[in-house]
């Protein structure tokens, strides 16, 4: 029974579906389950529909309530939202929070009233004697309507997350990354990918850009003149080192825009230059593209996989690289 015996409940909403993971009492195994909410899709741009939205959420309501688990915690997803990496001189806790939010506004394009801001904590970069903060800032309007449907089917909803910062959390609950090691961790999903430059578990630097899974499927769709769900099982066959002439192109654009990534990371801040990349996201499920990266980039690419947390049970896929960020929802800091 896939709710039996769980005690934390993480949802992320994604292009398609539901990603749904609960975490066992002792923190160190997880059941993850999929529930598609677009499984016709016909476009790239198609949405989900409202409607059948509720519906799976109203339904997943009942199931919970019956088990005496109703509340759940939220990643939000924004391609307006803004981070960055800042240092200040070491305050106790209480100027902080006054010096934190007066800093942030200075480099975020939104006005600070209309953002909700999540910083942390992290050793500084350059100066020994600073407080280095990183942040994410998330418009209001984004996360109100992203937590409404929620709230209308009956959850109860906690603090949400950052889908950056919920993947960065479950990353590190998984992985023991040693203090000094950089890591870019290169998160690819439907419509984005994310490259996020970490020293040992802290993250200092994120750049966004719009290229990702959806992208390859309509390279395969307009070069082979299929459908969307032909195009879909044929880039799902396809092997990215046979490097055919309809997908190359966009593959060779992905690529550099992880390179570009990498390279204004390290212009910022010296100290960022990895040593090993981590690959997660559903497109970090395509066949070969970790072998690709790890030539282009020349360095280690490893699919991120199952290590220290252990997959108790699962309801459909089980790849760890599609659950990311439900598993760190509830992975507490």
């Amino acid at each position: 029974m896939f709710w039996s015996k769980k005690i934390h409940l993480g949802i992320d909403l994604g292009s398609d579906s539901l990603k749904v993971c609960t975490l066992d009492g002792n923190g160190t195994s997880c059941s993850v389950s999929l529930f598609p909410l677009l499984p016709d899709r016909s476009s790239k741009d198609q949405k989900i529909d409202p409607l059948a939205l509720q519906q799976r959420l109203v339904a997943l309501t009942g199931e919970l309530k019956s088990k005496g688990k109703s509340k759940v915690d939220l990643s939000l997803h924004s391609s307006t939202s803004a981070s960055g990496y800042l240092e200040l001189p070491k305050l106790s806790a209480e100027k902080l929070q006054v010096a934190i939010p007066s800093a942030v506004a200075r480099e975020i394009p939104h006005p600070l009233q209309e953002v909700n801001l999540y910083p942390q904590l992290v050793p500084p970069l350059m100066d020994t004697n600073a407080q280095g903060i990183f942040f994410v800032a998330v418009p209001k309007l984004v996360q109100e309507a992203q937590t409404q449907a929620f709230v209308q089917a009956g959850f109860e909803v906690g603090s949400p997350t950052p889908g950056m910062l919920a993947c960065l959390r479950g990353l590190t609950r998984n992985l023991n990354l040693p203090a000094e090691q950089v890591t870019a961790l290169v998160l690819s999903g439907y419509q984005r990918t994310a490259v996020i430059l970490m020293k040992g578990p802290h993250p200092y630097f994120c750049r966004e850009f719009q290229l990702a899974g959806s992208d390859f499927t309509y390279a395969f769709q307009m070069g082979d003149q299929v459908d969307w769900p032909e195009a879909e099982r044929r880039k799902k066959a396809y092997d990215v080192g046979e490097k055919d002439f309809k997908v190359e192109s966009f593959v060779q654009n992905w690529l550099g825009d992880v390179q570009r990534s990498l390279n204004y990371a390290a212009q910022k801040h010296a100290q960022l230059v990895p040593t090993q990349v981590i690959l997660s996201g559903g497109t970090a499920l395509w066949k070969g593209l970790a072998e690709r990266l790890s030539e282009f980039l020349k360095l280690p690419v490893t699919r991120h996989q199952w290590n220290q947390l252990k997959l108790q049970s699962s309801s459909g896929p089980s790849d760890m690289a599609l659950f990311d960020e439900a598993i760190g929802l509830v992975c507490r800091p």
